[in-house]
């Protein structure tokens, strides 16, 4: 009997340890996919780009926001952190890379919620965390499964930059040091994948071009940005991610209106003060040119000019690329780019057109 009575403390005592403890998982369990009973959830926040704002600051993702999510973590007994998390004789499998969930915001300070599974801190060791979604279709469900996501970036029949994907991605890394699931929160911090280009129209100061109307600046296209790109959405074998790749285009240089693709820059509601018109959109890729076409009053003459200072401008992932281009006849006067980071904290709005 007091052997019993031993036996039933002693397992008592354990079971308490392991509940209280954080533990590693068998491959047998997290192939399965089984919840791990024992260890901590892993709590999100989608924290503001300014680390040092308070949690009762704003939330950089608004209220019901919804994204996607991965976590990948060292599963061999004997890893350590600077263990790769896979190899050409060991590819990434499922017990190192967890199921992808989607999550919500559910209040105004960003605290997500997990919509289907929950993700568990399998050990102390690092964690990498990838999470994904489109700033443009916040409330939408995302459905990004692959380790290689594309994006279409033509404009087609858009009329605002807010209808173009615009892909943000936070990437991690994180373990659990404390003794609580609130301890061993996970910020993330997104960020966006592409550039944004804007073109601001003024009129010559030397008065060769005299536009009165808005209307009469027909267009600004983008010329040899790519149609697609593509965001990764896995890790390579030190855990790290790569940039995004943006398809090639077949560039004909011999001809200044031949550059395999032009892409028609959206014209602002509301121009930038002081311009006549503000284009904008957002690309990826190499641009080659950009080309201006204009009428002059009365529309009984059509100009197309070219840009030819820039030449082979690589387009950054989150900057935001400012040209402010004076109309000549025939000619466009030189212009030298503004190149700024694209502020991600007032860029939320679905409704319409994307501001700084």
């Amino acid at each position: 009997m007091k052997i019993a009575k031993y036996f039933y403390m002693t397992t008592a005592a354990l079971a308490m340890a392991i509940a209280l403890t954080l533990g590693a998982c068998s491959e047998v369990e997290v192939e399965n996919g089984g919840k791990q009973q024992g260890l901590m959830p892993v709590l999100f926040s989608a924290g503001n780009m300014d680390v040092a704002v308070t949690r009762a600051s704003a939330a950089y993702m608004p209220q019901d926001s919804k994204f996607v999510c991965k976590m990948f973590f060292h599963a061999g007994p004997n890893d350590t952190d600077s263990t790769e998390f896979y190899s050409a004789t060991n590819p990434l499998t499922v017990d190192v890379n967890m199921m992808t969930d989607q999550l919500k915001i559910e209040n105004e300070y960003g605290n997500a919620v997990f919509l289907n599974n929950t993700f568990y801190w399998q050990n102390r060791k690092d964690h990498v965390f990838l999470a994904l979604t489109d700033n443009n279709q916040l409330k939408a469900d995302p459905t990004f499964t692959g380790d290689s996501i594309e994006f279409d970036l033509i404009r087609g029949d858009k009329d605002t930059i807010a209808q173009q994907p615009d892909p943000i991605l936070a990437y991690e890394i994180a373990k659990p040091l404390g003794a609580t699931s609130e301890a061993n929160r996970v910020k993330l911090f997104f960020e966006h994948q592409f550039a944004q280009v804007q073109v601001n129209i003024m009129n010559s100061q030397e008065g060769s071009v005299d536009i009165k109307d808005a209307s009469e600046v027909i267009s600004v296209e983008l010329l040899g940005v790519a149609q697609k790109a593509y965001v990764p959405f896995s890790i390579l074998p030190n855990g790290k991610i790569q940039k995004p790749q943006a398809e090639e285009v077949d560039i004909n240089t011999g001809n200044d209106s031949e550059y395999g693709s032009s892409f028609s820059l959206i014209a602002r509601k509301v121009a930038i003060p002081g311009y006549l018109k503000t284009f904008e959109g957002i690309a990826f890729g190499t641009l080659q040119r950009i080309r201006v076409t204009w009428t002059e009053p009365g529309g009984t003459v059509t100009h197309k000019a070219i840009v030819n200072s820039v030449t082979k401008t690589t387009l950054e992932s989150g900057k935001k690329y400012i040209y402010n281009i004076e109309l000549r006849r025939s000619t466009i006067a030189q212009v030298i780019p503004q190149i700024v980071d694209w502020n991600t904290g007032k860029t939320y709005n679905t409704e319409g057109t994307i501001n700084d």
